[in-house]
């Protein structure tokens, strides 16, 4: 799959209810994944899949979009926007992978820019 589905794909994983995300997340990242943003690090994709639901709850209706995309070689970086339940931005960030040599993610790192104008609830809660 192209570098700009894989991501789209595994951005919307973050929004699917615990029976339809295992199959999606699994088609988009290695099974050994390691994901670490500023909440904390988690190895592999039961983790990962455990750590988006706790996601979903702190953050009821949200859903990211890929806003930009820059890869070479088995690398990329995407650009992201968190939207709330009302469609406002409640984040952006950039997440930067290393794939593997099936071009699935493997190693992917979170990083948020400063708090977007709006909820303060949702401060920091970001993730992807």
């Amino acid at each position: 799959m192209s570098i700009e589905v894989l991501w789209r794909r595994y951005a919307a994983s973050w929004s699917l209810d615990e029976h339809a995300r295992p199959d999606e997340l699994r088609a988009c990242v290695a099974d050994d994944v390691v994901y670490a943003d500023p909440q904390g690090v988690v190895e592999g994709a039961d983790a990962l899949s455990a750590y988006m639901a706790a996601f979903q709850s702190s953050v009821p209706g949200g859903a990211f979009e890929i806003a930009g995309l820059l890869h070479h070689h088995d690398r990329s970086l995407a650009r992201w926007r968190l939207r709330g339940a009302d469609g406002a931005v409640v984040q952006t960030g950039t997440s930067a992978a290393m794939h593997n040599p099936d071009g699935r993610l493997h190693t992917i790192s979170g990083f948020f820019d400063d708090t977007v104008e709006g909820p303060a609830d949702h401060a920091g809660q970001a993730a992807l």
